[in-house]
């Protein structure tokens, strides 16, 4: 099963670095501080907003976090509640700290293997 959802997380990735790398650098680089909002809030169904305060010192705009939340749904390690244009709601329910873990080691390593 982990080899399984290792080689989902890892096409995931291959694609986003191919056709989105800004995107790609963006997870890459704040994924730790999003992590931490997201482990660190207490609601079931937080906004962006909502997840940035818990933060202590982020290095990341509210948009840009929210433009992570949805990387982080759309791989599957969160889930959305309500998807609006003035700003979702995500499914902490969903929180999939395995599938968090590998994808912090997979970002970290040479994704060609």
């Amino acid at each position: 099963m982990t080899t399984l959802m290792e080689a989902q997380i890892r096409t995931e990735l291959r694609t986003l670095r191919e056709q989105r790398p800004a995107q790609y650098g963006l997870l890459d680089s704040h994924l730790s501080d999003v992590r931490d909002g997201i482990e660190a809030c207490r609601r079931n169904y937080p906004s962006t907003t909502q997840i940035a305060a818990e933060l202590d010192d982020p290095a990341i705009t509210t948009q840009m976090l929210g433009n992570v939340l949805s990387l982080l749904a759309r791989i599957g390690v969160i889930g959305i509640y309500s998807d609006r244009n003035n700003g979702n709601r995500y499914d902490l329910t969903e929180y999939d700290p395995i599938k968090m873990q590998y994808l912090s080691r997979l970002l970290g390593s040479d994704l060609t293997a």
